[in-house]
């Protein structure tokens, strides 16, 4: 498998006249019979957060991508929205000569892997969703509203920004992600708190709370027009994205899906308890496609 450290990128034309640098690394090469996997990291993320899970898989072709506005992706004054997110991945499919994925997404990823195979379902041979975003039923409280509401506003949002982008900030907002505490560590912090820094940032971290329509999967139809082999890992702490009241919607989205629910593991589910996570996608990998 190749250095983890490698980092490639890719100028994506994304409007009109409009640019812009997209990081993404390869590991492994093309094997008979196997399936290539795409790896996308949830809101806030970027593709080292997979790094205690695409070593596992050495014997499979992988790539992994930051989103456009998130890690070490160019932020550009861009309407952001899982929609731009499907984009992205059918250019970067494209770009890669790739026509036959296995796509793994986490939260924010997962709901744009959603949003790509429901556009494009003949390019995508299985969909794994870890703890997917985009459909929250009744679980925002009021309190969440208002304060969604007050980001909305450009001073007040770009004053809360401020406030979080910085590594006390950032270690609070990962805590309640985490079941094991302990992986949320100095190393994680500087690894979320880095992209932070950049120009651009804080309009695109600002986007899902300023145009929380623009991110979510309500609009889909049910079922949607995916009909390969789907599979939901929830980890069961998740308070954000509780799985017994989110699992359900996605199933009215993803008839097909199963659902495997980890214990002791909240919504990072593939950082948090890497080593079941690791297993059962191995298992899907093997046995169920």
């Amino acid at each position: 498998m190749k250095n983890l450290a490698e980092d490639l990128f890719l100028d994506w034309k994304y409007e009109k006249g409009k640019t812009a640098r997209i990081r993404y690394r390869e590991f492994g090469r093309s094997t008979p019979g196997r399936p290539s996997l795409l790896f996308v990291h949830g809101y806030g993320g970027m593709l080292e957060h997979w790094d205690e899970n695409i070593p596992e898989f050495a014997d499979y072709h992988i790539l992994a991508i930051d989103l456009l506005g998130f890690g070490m992706s160019e932020k550009p004054n861009v309407r952001y929205s899982l929609s731009l997110f499907a984009s992205q991945i059918r250019l970067f499919l494209k770009y890669m000569k790739i026509d036959s994925v296995v796509l793994i997404g986490h939260s924010m990823g997962g709901a744009s892997g959603l949003y790509f195979a429901h556009e494009n379902p003949d390019v995508v041979k299985g969909l794994v969703l870890a703890n997917p975003s985009g459909l929250f039923g009744d679980t925002m409280d009021p309190m969440a509203k208002a304060l969604f509401g007050l980001i909305a506003s450009p001073i007040i949002g770009e004053v809360m920004f401020a406030a979080f982008a910085n590594p006390v900030g950032v270690s609070q907002s990962l805590t309640p992600t985490y079941y094991n505490q302990k992986k949320v560590n100095l190393r994680l912090i500087k690894q979320f708190t880095k992209p932070l820094l950049d120009k651009g940032a804080a309009w695109s971290y600002l986007s899902p709370s300023r145009r929380p329509n623009d991110f979510s999967l309500e609009h889909l139809p049910k079922p949607c027009n995916y009909r390969n082999k789907a599979f939901l890992l929830w980890g069961a702490e998740d308070s954000a994205l509780p799985p017994h009241k989110i699992i359900p919607e996605f199933q009215e989205l993803l008839p097909q899906a199963g659902a495997f629910i980890i214990p002791e593991a909240s919504h990072c589910i593939h950082h948090d308890a890497h080593e079941t996570f690791n297993a059962r996608l191995a298992y899907i990998l093997e046995h169920e496609l």
